[in-house]
């Protein structure tokens, strides 16, 4: 019988993280980990492996790397549904966690929204939910150096953000709340950035796809005034973060930091996305800066905000932005094909 090298071994006894760390952020049961690390297991599961690397912030090309040494192919599509059911399994209590770069992210924001129960976020733009997938999939992701690895990492991130979306709609259905908390100039710089003169001239494609994630968020809010809650603030947060169960006795809070350009660059592959805590005096940092958020919504005294008002001060905000930029037909057009539906659907 073939003897396979002791590397996962390695790894996790040098991530100085304990089985059951290990095992709340890999989704990975303690006792699988356990035989694990007392060599009763030889021959780990593909998915195994490549959940426990994950969640130590390996990446996919340093991942196909160590599975080429278990006589592994590298990761590929049919690989995706076994390191997503794991994910689903994984637990957020106690210690900080860090997570690097944006498939970790991606991973740490489809299990919190299994967790459901009300969502506050603060920061310069709606919520990533909002974003369609041909746009999201634009995004400035860290480099993978070999090909199959870049195409996993694409394939894996789309399924990823499909898992999200459907999680997201499916706690809309039962009822959550979501608040999100913008300030009025970051606002203004993301739109200008994405559909101002500049952007138009590079590519109305991309344009017109920004312009359906505005209008995902602003139909939301219009249908479900109650639910979606889009507030414009006069004031700029501290921080950007998500506040996952807010009003439940166990809230998670994943800080996602305020970085406002990215390069590709070496020292860019390992950056610090976010980090998740549910620890009460950090949660009570973080909720604090959620009522200093409502004492700065433009519409005031916040008790006479009705939801309905911020849904339509939300819309007008953003139309007339877009009408600066010549674009106001655009939002409206789109928004009025979306609205046709009583139904929460998105582009």
């Amino acid at each position: 019988m073939r003897i396979y090298p002791d590397t996962i071994t390695e790894i996790i006894e040098q991530s100085e993280l304990n089985v059951n760390q290990i095992s709340k952020l890999s989704g990975i049961s303690n006792t699988y980990i356990t035989k694990l690390l007392k060599k009763k297991v030889n021959h780990p599961g593909k998915d195994k492996i490549a959940s426990l690397l994950l969640a130590l912030n390996y990446s996919i090309t340093d991942i196909n790397k160590i599975l080429a040494e278990y006589d592994y192919m590298p990761l590929s599509g049919p690989d995706i549904p076994g390191i997503l059911e794991n994910n689903r399994r994984r637990k957020f209590e106690g210690r900080i966690m860090p997570h690097y770069d944006h498939i970790y992210f991606e991973l740490l924001m489809a299990a919190l929204e299994r967790i459901g129960g009300t969502k506050i976020i603060i920061k310069s733009r709606p919520s990533g939910i909002h974003i369609p997938i041909a746009l999201y999939l634009q995004k400035e992701f860290p480099a993978e150096l070999a090909d199959n690895a870049a195409n996993f990492f694409m394939a894996f991130t789309k399924d990823l953000v499909m898992e999200r979306k459907a999680l997201f709609l499916e706690n809309c259905r039962k009822g959550y709340r979501y608040e999100t908390y913008m300030c009025r100039h970051c606002l203004e710089e993301s739109l200008e950035r994405h559909i101002g003169r500049a952007a138009q001239t590079e590519s109305m494609e991309k344009v017109a796809l920004y312009t359906e994630y505005y209008v995902n968020a602003i139909s939301a809010s219009l249908k479900a005034p109650e639910q979606h809650r889009h507030y414009i603030m006069k004031r700029c947060p501290y921080f950007d973060c998500q506040i996952q169960d807010a009003e439940g006795p166990n809230s998670k809070i994943s800080f996602t930091g305020r970085r406002r350009h990215f390069y590709h660059k070496e020292w860019e592959q390992l950056s610090l996305e976010s980090f998740l805590s549910d620890a009460p005096g950090i949660v009570d940092v973080f909720l604090n800066e959620v009522e200093r958020c409502k004492e700065g919504v433009e519409m005031e005294p916040m008790e006479e905000k009705s939801a309905l008002s911020a849904a339509t001060h939300f819309h007008q905000f953003i139309l007339d932005i877009f009408i600066q930029h010549g674009l106001g037909d655009l939002l409206e057009t789109k928004l009025k094909k979306i609205m046709n539906s009583s139904s929460l659907i998105f582009f």
